[in-house]
């Protein structure tokens, strides 16, 4: 007798029930010519497909759970990126860099703890951000203090419990504040401070390390060494944990700093400055990060010799949420012997000073000796349009304003979604077909492509400005046109522009500056005043006066509407330059009646 086919992968509950009565069907039984839809064995039917169908789904989903590409449980996805020796990031506390003047002289140390209170007046909230270490200071001392508040759990060293594991019962923690101390009983006063485990080779009994690893409950948890790979502490010792816990991104941006410690008495109590707003701080890691930086930071193996090992170790000690790599050879001027890299945080465009000193020393000891790491800040490169988009109006109950503002809405999508980080290449195939799909009645758009950098102008007549946008710019049809075109700025009470004009040079265009009457008249002033490099998109700008420090844009149009960013460029959308113009389709809405006065976008706007 032949085997009856039965599937066993089909998980609808409809297709389940199916599939076991045709099972019965095909046999020579009872139950062939048999009408189960209507008798009581339907019912029985029933229970076995709901049993076959959850028990499957069962399976799949535990199948699921076992691989970090797939998991959907963030105690699964951190499971998996723990046996690839990855630990997610946690919030890290924000940051700032204060100094006082008028200090006690009576005061020369800030003990630890030492409170500072700053208000968010917009949210009506107040922060506290604390030393989180003895600080000797004098007057106009700079020092850095973190947003939080430290705490202390203490635990009994049992060596009888076997994989003993210490929870630290706070998530908002940062774990880069992390400090682990054992003393060999309750009664000692010598301590011995822990590291946290970073490589396996140097590594022996006699090595003073922790293990640090985030549990099922979402929670950090500490864990020591059995004696052999790292020391283990004695039966009794006393395991000190100190740690800060923080609000996050919530406390950035601050910058009025008091205090009411009692450290300082009312009469005497110093003015406080911070350097800059407070910065650095972070959300714990979400699931989509983990599941993309563990198999980056494994392919790592602690080192860092390639350009993904240094994305890997930036993005698993600092905020940062997207990173850019290049060698010396390829940095313009090329600067051999360095490797150089841009970081974004997920909150604020750079990373904290305190984040980039603390990570220089750890690539520097996972580095080859000869390569040294330097930081250079992102730089944001503004693209912005003149959109024109044909809808129908049958389609919609939305007018022309509805719809561009519709297109203006999703300008903000896109921009999250593909731009927004050094990957971030703007293709205008897609940007185009992106609008177009924002609507049911948008038929076609078209878009004119433009680009701005900003630069701040001071009031040295000898300073030198290069504006590089990295990419070739489109000259103007009419060569007596201008290819750039500026904001303004302030000499002697009058308002100045920037504009160019055709030069002896193939492609290099002279800049100079132009004001505007009271009859709306151009006055130009042929001085010169820099060049444009059409062929390399480099704006060099000098000797021009002015009154007060300024920041100018520069607008340009790329020769290309495919935008790629280079080095440490990260392309944003300017929706505030944009404009948006939505027209009625009327060979749509009328047929051919309609291309009498049906609107074309002409493709150049000069």
């Amino acid at each position: 007798m032949a085997i009856k086919q039965f599937n066993i992968a089909e998980l609808d509950f409809d297709k389940i029930k199916d599939e076991i009565k045709s099972y019965y069907k095909r046999t020579d039984g009872p139950f062939k010519d048999f009408d189960f839809d209507g008798s009581g064995l339907n019912v029985l039917l029933d229970i076995l497909a709901h049993n076959t169908h959850y028990n499957a789904v069962l399976a799949h989903l535990a199948a699921n759970e076992s691989f970090i590409s797939s998991a959907q449980l963030r105690k699964n996805v951190v499971a998996r990126a723990k046996t690839l020796g990855y630990t997610p990031k946690s919030s890290s506390a924000s940051a700032v860099v204060l100094k006082m003047t008028g200090l006690n002289a009576a005061i020369s140390s800030l003990p630890e703890g030492t409170a500072f209170t700053t208000s968010d007046t917009l949210n009506n909230e107040t922060y506290n951000f604390v030393t989180f270490e003895n600080i000797e200071v004098g007057e106009g001392t700079e020092f850095t203090v973190f947003q939080g508040a430290i705490k202390t759990k203490e635990y009994l060293f049992d060596d009888t419990v076997h994989n003993l594991k210490f929870e630290i019962p706070d998530t908002n923690i940062d774990k880069s504040k992390l400090v682990i101390t054992v003393r060999d009983s309750v009664s000692s006063t010598q301590k011995e401070v822990y590291t946290q485990f970073s490589e396996l080779p140097g590594l022996d009994s006699t090595t003073a390390v922790y293990f640090l690893s985030e549990n099922p409950n979402g929670k950090y948890q500490v864990s020591f060494a059995d004696g052999i790979v790292g020391k283990k502490p004695l039966p009794g010792s006393l395991i000190s944990i100190k740690y800060l816990t923080t609000d996050a991104a919530a406390a950035n941006g601050l910058s009025v700093f008091t205090t009411s410690d009692s450290l300082f008495d009312s009469v005497n109590k110093p003015t406080i400055t911070a350097s800059a707003a407070s910065s650095g701080g972070g959300s714990p890691e979400g699931i989509e990060s983990i599941r993309a930086n563990a198999p980056l930071q494994f392919v790592s193996q602690n080192r860092a010799v390639t350009v993904d090992d240094y994305k890997a170790i930036v993005r698993s000690n600092s905020t940062a949420e997207t990173v850019s790599v290049w060698g010396g050879e390829d940095n313009d001027p090329p600067e051999y012997g360095r490797v150089f890299i841009s970081a974004k945080p997920s909150v604020g465009n750079t990373l904290s000073d305190s984040e980039k000193t603390r990570l220089l020393p750890i690539l520097d000891s996972k580095g080859i000796l000869t390569v040294r790491p330097k930081f250079i800040d992102p730089e944001f490169l503004s693209i912005y349009f003149n959109i024109f988009a044909n809808y129908n109006s049958t389609l919609t109950n939305l007018s022309e304003d509805g719809i561009s503002a519709i297109v203006r809405s999703g300008l903000s999508q896109f921009n999250s979604d593909f731009l927004e980080s050094f990957e971030g290449i703007f293709r205008y195939s897609q940007f185009l077909n992106y609008i177009t799909n924002l609507d049911p009645s948008i038929l076609s758009v078209f878009a004119r492509v433009f680009c701005k950098k900003d630069f701040v102008a001071t009031t040295s007549n000898t300073a030198k400005y290069k504006i590089n946008f990295g990419f070739e710019l489109e000259k103007p049809l009419d060569p007596t046109k201008s290819l750039i075109t500026s904001t303004g700025y302030v000499y002697n009470g009058v308002t100045y522009f920037f504009k160019d004009e055709e030069s002896s040079t193939e492609n290099i265009r002279n800049i100079y500056r132009y004001s505007i009457n009271a009859d709306d008249v151009e006055i130009l002033d042929k001085r010169n005043c820099g060049t444009v490099d059409c062929s390399t998109g480099i704006i060099e700008i000098n000797d021009f006066d002015i009154t007060a420090e300024t920041t100018i844009s520069i607008f340009v149009r790329p020769a290309s509407n495919d935008i790629a960013p280079k080095r440490n460029q990260i392309i944003q959308i300017d929706s505030i330059n944009t404009l948006i113009k939505s027209t009625v389709d009327t060979i749509a809405v009328r047929g051919t009646s309609g291309a009498s006065d049906y609107v074309t976008t002409p493709r150049e706007d000069y």
